[in-house]
C-alpha cells in the first residue's frame, strides 16, 4: 500500500496510477481492513468513473460493505455491477447479493437471486446447492417447546432429555426429586413449617424446570438452523481476486 501510494504521489499522471489506486483498495481488503478498503474503492470510483476496472471496484466496494455488515449499501454496490454491461464480475455480484439477502434472512429473495446466476457460470453449481438448501429450511429437525414444557411438567428433567440435554435433565431430576422427597418426609413427620418452606422452594425449582425445558427447545431449534445456515455459507466461499496484469 505504501509503495502504491508513493508511486501515485510521484507519478500522478502515469497510466499505472489507475491500477495502483485499485490495488490499494484490494490490498486493504486482503488485510481485512474493510473500512479502508471501502473508502479506497470509493475513491477509485470517483476518480476513474470511465475505467474498465470500474465493475471490479464496485464489486470490491460491495464486498467490503458486506464484511462491514452494511448490507443495504452492499446490495446497492452489487446491483450497480449487475446493471452495467456484462462483465467478469456480473455473476459474482449476483451470487454475493444473494448471500447478503441470506444474511438479512430474506430467504425468498435470496433463493430467487441464486436462480439468476447463469447456468453456464462457474458459480451455478454452488448457487443451485444453496437455493436447494434454503428450500429445506422448513424441513430441519425441530423440538416443540410445548412438548418440552409438558414433559417437564409431568416429570422434571424429561423436557431437557427431549431437547437432547441429558446433563441438564439429570440435574433437574435430582434437584426436584430431592426437594419433593424432602418435603414429603417433613410432612410425614408433622413438621409442617419446614415442609412448607421446602415446598415453597420446590415450586420455584419446578416452574424453573418447565421454563428451562421450553427455552432449551428454542435453543435447540436455533442451533440447528444456525448450523445449517453456516454450512450454506461455507458452500458460498468465492475468491475475490482480480488481476488484469498480462
Amino acid at each position: 500500500i505504501t509503495e502504491y501510494k508513493r508511486f501515485i504521489f510521484f507519478f500522478p499522471e502515469n497510466k499505472l496510477s489507475e491500477r495502483c489506486t485499485y490495488r490499494i483498495g484490494e490490498s486493504y481488503y486482503g488485510a481485512k481492513r474493510w473500512q479502508e478498503s471501502r473508502e479506497a474503492f470509493q475513491s477509485f470510483i470517483c476518480r476513474y468513473p470511465s475505467s474498465p476496472m470500474l465493475p471490479g471496484a464496485l464489486y470490491m466496494k460491495g464486498m467490503s460493505e458486506k464484511e462491514l455488515r452494511l448490507y443495504n449499501e452492499a446490495l446497492l454496490s452489487f446491483d450497480q455491477v449487475i446493471k452495467s454491461r456484462k462483465n467478469e464480475f456480473s455473476d459474482k455480484a449476483v451470487f454475493q447479493s444473494a448471500i447478503v439477502l441470506m444474511e438479512l434472512q430474506n430467504w425468498g429473495k435470496a433463493k430467487k437471486r441464486f436462480a439468476d446466476v447463469p447456468k453456464d457460470s462457474p458459480l451455478s453449481g454452488r448457487s443451485e446447492a444453496i437455493a436447494s438448501g434454503i428450500s429445506h429450511l422448513d424441513d430441519l429437525p425441530q423440538k416443540s417447546p410445548a412438548v418440552a414444557g409438558t414433559l417437564a411438567a409431568i416429570l422434571p428433567g424429561a423436557g431437557h432429555l427431549y431437547t437432547e440435554r441429558p446433563g441438564d435433565a439429570l440435574v433437574s431430576f435430582l434437584l426436584n426429586g430431592a426437594f419433593i422427597v424432602g418435603a414429603i418426609e417433613l410432612f410425614r413427620h408433622d413438621d409442617y413449617v419446614a415442609g412448607g418452606i421446602v415446598t415453597f422452594f420446590e415450586v420455584g425449582w419446578y416452574a424453573g424446570n418447565i421454563y428451562s425445558a421450553v427455552n432449551s427447545a428454542h435453543k435447540y431449534n436455533k442451533k440447528v438452523r444456525e448450523d445449517f445456515i453456516t454450512h450454506l455459507k461455507e458452500i458460498s466461499s468465492v475468491s475475490f481476486q482480480h488481476d488484469r496484469v498480462t
